[in-house]
């Protein structure tokens, strides 16, 4: 079984080493460290198991080949090419990925009206 190489796009690139950079200085280095071990652990395994995500097209019905993966209170959003997985975007738990890359409102409008959002 050949494993696949991890790749990110430049935006994914600059999240990833953003969401370390303000681990550190909230929390500190050491924690920060462990955060990134982390994710390289969970990143490691999707090299050997790349389908260990949740497909987007059985989830959420749609016409893609996007898969995610939390890791971390992370969304990783990444597609699996032949001898390549992309990382396509990075979320925070707390970010609505599903209207940022789809357009699709999964906030009722009850719900922003209770923030006044």
């Amino acid at each position: 079984m050949t494993q696949r190489k991890i790749v990110y796009s430049e935006i994914a690139l600059s999240k990833r080493k953003a969401m370390k950079r303000d681990i550190k200085i909230k929390y500190g280095k050491e924690r920060a460290n462990k955060f990134s071990k982390r994710v390289s652990k969970m990143l490691s395994e999707l090299k050997r198991f790349p389908q260990m995500g949740i497909s987007m097209r059985n989830k959420y019905g749609l016409d893609c080949d996007y898969y995610m993966l939390f890791v971390e209170h992370n969304y990783f959003i990444y597609r699996i090419e032949d001898k390549v997985i992309l990382i396509l975007e990075i979320f925070n738990e707390k970010e609505d990925f599903m209207f940022q890359l789809f357009g699709i409102m999964t906030t009722s409008q009850e719900t922003l009206d209770y923030w006044g959002e």
